[in-house]
C-alpha cells in the first residue's frame, strides 16, 4: 500500500475515491436526457390538453351553427310555402273576377288568366 499525501492509504490497483468539498452533486449525460424528456412530455401533455379543449370547442360551436341553419331553413321553407299558396290565391280565376269588377273592369276570358 502506498501512502498519498491525503492521510489515507490505497491499494496499488484501485482508484481512490475523493469527496469533493461543499457536496456538489455532479450530473452525468443521462441525468440531463431524462431531464429533458420530462421537460418534452409535460409540454407535450399541456399541448395536448390545449388541442382537446380547443377542439371540443370547435365542435361545440359547429353543432351549434348547424342547428340555427337547420332553423332557418324550416323557417324559410315554411315561408315559402305560405307565399306560394298566396300567390296561387291571387291568380285563381275568382280572384281576378272579384279584383276586375272592384275596379270596375270587364271580368277576364279563359285565355287571360295566367295559371300557376
Amino acid at each position: 500500500m502506498l501512502k498519498d499525501y491525503s492521510g489515507r492509504y490505497s491499494s496499488v490497483g484501485r482508484r481512490q475515491k475523493v469527496r469533493r468539498r461543499g457536496g456538489a452533486v455532479v450530473r452525468t449525460d443521462s441525468g440531463m436526457l431524462w431531464k429533458a424528456i420530462g421537460v418534452f412530455a409535460s409540454f407535450a401533455a399541456v399541448v395536448g390538453v390545449a388541442a382537446s379543449l380547443w377542439l371540443g370547442w370547435q365542435i361545440d360551436s359547429g353543432l351549434g351553427e348547424l342547428g340555427t341553419v337547420r332553423e332557418l331553413r324550416q323557417e324559410a321553407t315554411l315561408r315559402n310555402k305560405t307565399l306560394l299558396a298566396r300567390r296561387d290565391g291571387l291568380h285563381s280565376r275568382e280572384q281576378v273576377a272579384a279584383s276586375a269588377a272592384r275596379l270596375g273592369l270587364y271580368a277576364p276570358a279563359a285565355q287571360q288568366v295566367r295559371k300557376p
